[in-house]
């Protein structure tokens, strides 16, 4: 969920492999896995860009909260 969220935060699987400080292929390899494990789409892909689907949008939103409330339950 961490590499999905962070991939559309960055809009880009380079830019997010090196703020997840890991090489692109592991990053689209999991993305690529979590998408047959769901059973849907979760982004279009172009050359140059990527967008979020309508399944990539609300699992996308779901997913920030996860991460948020799990960072909150390290916190606390």
């Amino acid at each position: 969920m961490k590499y999905f969220v962070t991939v559309v935060d960055e809009g880009s699987f380079t830019r997010a492999a090196e703020r997840l400080s890991v090489a692109q292929s592991p990053v689209s390899h999991q993305i690529r896995k979590l998408e047959r494990e769901l059973g849907v789409r979760l982004l279009e892909r172009t050359p140059r860009s990527i967008s979020l689907t309508e399944a990539g949008r609300v699992f996308y939103d779901r997913c920030v909260a996860l991460l948020a409330a799990a960072e909150d339950a390290v916190d606390s």
